[in-house]
Formats: C-alpha cells, structure tokens, sequence
C-alpha cells in the first residue's frame, strides 16, 4: 500500500483502505521543538535518538522529513522501527 497525502487534504492511494489524516507539523519556538504528526492515535513503539534532521516542504505542506541519527538512546531502538515497519536496510 503506498500513500500521497498533504496538508491541504488531499490523498492519492494505490488501494482501497482508508486514507491516512494529512500530515500536520508543528512549532514551538520558546521550546525550539519541531512536532510532525503523520496521523492520530498513541504510539506503541517509543526510538529516541540524537541527530539532525531536514523538513522538505513545498506550497502544499509537508513533503518529507529525513532524520540522521548519530546516537541512539534506551535499548534496542533498532528493534523497535522495525516492529512499527520501517524499512532497514
């Protein structure tokens, strides 16, 4: 299943489930703290780590966010993406 989506709400699918919420981000500047939500609901899988990140976005929001982690904290947060499907390689 591969999903497009926007802010602006607008959603492409290759299949018949129920289209992701748009992504939405969020700012807060007095805390310097980046939020992207990608949909609602509490997470199952917590991987904190340390790097830098880049937010690609264009007229429409959102288009992508990449992370470099440098350091990973806690156990196993390898482990963890992989149980919430991210792709290793």
């Amino acid at each position: 299943m591969v999903w497009f989506s926007n802010t602006l709400g607008v959603v492409y699918s290759n299949g018949p489930a129920v289209a992701p919420p748009a992504v939405k981000a969020y700012y807060d500047m007095r805390a310097e703290v980046v939020a992207v939500r990608i949909r609602e609901g509490e997470p199952k899988y917590v991987a904190v780590g340390r790097g830098n990140f880049v937010i690609y976005g264009d007229d429409r929001g959102v288009w992508a966010v990449e992370l470099e982690v440098k350091e990973w904290e806690g156990v196993d947060a390898v482990g963890k993406l992989k149980k919430a499907g991210v792709e290793l390689w």
